[in-house]
């Protein structure tokens, strides 16, 4: 047979080149093939469903404003804005809001000019909240305030951060056989905590990786710790906050997935 013979082509397929024999073999090597695949992508997919990769964070765009010490009030929006309980002077106000980073709270308050006196926002943040249960706060200056939920954490700052003792400013956690002893996480004074020049005006930004990670629930209840006989408890958040009765009065619940503006938060 001559080279150019088109019978010669099937030399090779007897030889198993390209015969039927060779296409079966390669066909069962593809179905094994495509087997282990969808065994793989099987395996995956159930990896994902027990929690493999976690679901993206659904904290709300908000709003994220330029805390800095100049006019930090002004920075949040009217809706993000209130006037707290048992003020000390006609312009102590509140502002609470929120981005995906980090929650931020700022403060005007008379008492601020005690650098000595702070600030306290306790948070219960979840996924999905539970039934709240009363509870204490942080001991400050021998007073231990009543609240009427059950927070992980409280964000604690004052004007002057180190009286030369340590550092005071930061997140504190109620677990532990001391609740509130620990400080999860230090906040720095002018990266964290920010002070207006007249000393009125506190501010801080906490991120949500020391406050649950991705919560999508909080309950939230702030005052200032006043330390002055009869007047303990300053510029209550909400207003009927009531830290010096057993059970601590009200408190706000709302969702980290929906607009900040306080008129869409649940008075509790």
């Amino acid at each position: 047979m001559s080279p150019g013979d088109p019978d010669g082509a099937a030399a090779p397929d007897a030889a198993g080149g390209d015969g039927p024999a060779a296409t079966d073999a390669a066909t069962a090597t593809d179905a094994a093939t495509d087997a282990a695949t969808d065994a793989a992508t099987d395996a995956a997919t159930a990896t994902d469903a027990a929690g493999g990769d976690a679901p993206p964070c659904t904290i709300s765009t908000g709003h994220t404003p330029p805390l800095d010490g100049v006019a930090d009030l002004a920075d949040f929006l009217a809706a993000q804005r209130l006037t707290p309980g048992a003020t000390l002077g006609a312009s102590d106000e509140v502002a609470i809001t929120w981005d995906p980073t980090y929650l931020y709270v700022a403060v005007t308050s008379e008492a601020f000019l005690d650098g000595a006196r702070p600030v306290h926002v306790y948070v219960e943040t979840a996924t999905t909240l539970g039934a709240a249960a009363a509870t204490t706060g942080k001991e400050y200056g021998g007073h231990v305030a009543q609240l009427a939920f059950s927070p992980g954490h409280v964000i604690a700052v004052r004007r002057t951060n180190d009286f030369g003792t340590g550092p005071y400013d930061g997140v504190y956690v109620a677990a532990g056989a001391q609740p509130w002893a620990t400080r999860s996480l230090a906040l720095e004074p002018g990266t964290g905590v920010y002070v207006s020049s007249d000393n009125r005006t506190l501010s801080v930004r906490t991120p949500w990786t020391a406050l649950g990670g991705c919560p999508l629930a909080m309950r939230v209840s702030t005052h200032v710790v006043n330390g002055v006989a009869g007047n303990e408890w300053k510029d209550l958040t909400p207003a009927t906050h009531t830290p010096w009765l057993a059970g601590g009065g009200a408190y706000y619940e709302l969702s980290l997935a929906a607009d900040p503006a306080i008129s869409g938060w649940t008075l509790r």
